[in-house]
């Protein structure tokens, strides 16, 4: 499956890989996409203010053989969908356009991700948590957030579970558990080191690490069982993550609802159950 290729050029400046002048001319693709598409190559490296060889070395860093194989794979972003991104909203812009942007950043996002998730991760995934003893959501920072609201769900279908936040106490637990428990991870950019002693300490006691994140090639990914791939544009070195939480909340939801139908008919009575005392108990009404 191919990456969006604005996640390309996002990742590109977050990776450092680009000089000075390809890193202007990057970040003008992303807030000036219809002016990249439609600049002959001296205007738009005048405009940029890069020279030209700076224009051709950048789209040859990002995988393009020339500016009209780069101007190919932008059009085929703009067909998918081109993310906005936040360099795109200026100081002082109205309402109205940020929450524009706002939508259309996590609409393409979400429509990414669906286009690049890797099914047959998500159904192992399933399998080792339908058959857990317990479950464990780790996050920290917004990532803490996304487990929260993972042990609001799961309790649902009969698996006992807990979700923890603060480094120490995760890896208190990560000492105590066994191989009939299973840990999610949320992090995501995958390079959270607080988190590595406690996922080792979880593998050597054997039981299995799930891992939600922007990369399989980090040192978290390295250390889990397995790896849910959830590709992202926030640039969380520099943004509060936000469309990062709103995609991994969605994993949340698919792997809860399969894992659900995988535990059958205990579980759906077991909600259904849980559903009737709720009403009961907050709507005023007998039973």
């Amino acid at each position: 499956m191919t990456t969006h290729f604005v996640i390309r050029i996002q990742a590109a400046l977050e990776a450092g890989e680009l000089s000075r002048g390809e890193r202007r001319f990057a970040q003008f693709v992303l807030e000036a996409p219809d002016e990249a598409m439609r600049l002959p190559l001296a205007k738009l490296a005048e405009t940029v203010g890069v020279s030209e060889p700076t224009v051709l070395r950048c789209c040859r860093k990002l995988g393009c053989a020339n500016l009209q194989d780069f101007r190919i794979q932008m059009a085929g972003a703009e067909a998918i969908g081109m993310p906005a991104t936040h360099v795109a909203i200026s100081p002082g812009s109205p309402v109205s356009d940020i929450a524009a942007k706002v939508f259309d950043f996590s609409v393409s996002n979400l429509d990414n991700l669906r286009r690049q998730i890797d099914v047959a991760a998500v159904q192992r995934a399933v399998e080792l948590m339908a058959s857990a003893r317990s479950l464990q959501f780790w996050g920290n920072g917004a990532s803490g957030i996304v487990a929260r609201d993972a042990q609001q769900k799961f309790p649902l279908f009969g698996i006992p579970c807990i979700a923890e936040t603060d480094s120490h106490q995760i890896l208190i637990n990560a000492l105590s558990l066994e191989a009939s428990d299973v840990v999610v991870v949320f992090s995501n950019t995958g390079r959270n080191s607080t988190m590595q002693p406690s996922v080792a300490a979880a593998r050597s006691n054997g039981a299995p690490v799930i891992l939600i994140s922007s990369s399989v090639d980090t040192p978290l990914a390295k250390a889990a069982s397995e790896v849910i791939k959830v590709p992202t544009l926030d640039n969380t070195d520099i943004f509060t993550p936000t469309i990062s939480r709103i995609a991994a909340l969605c994993i949340v939801d698919i792997l809860s609802i399969s894992v659900a139908q995988m535990r059958g008919g205990a579980g759906a009575r077991k909600i259904k159950s849980m559903k009737e005392g709720l009403v009961r108990a907050f709507r005023d009404i007998p039973s």
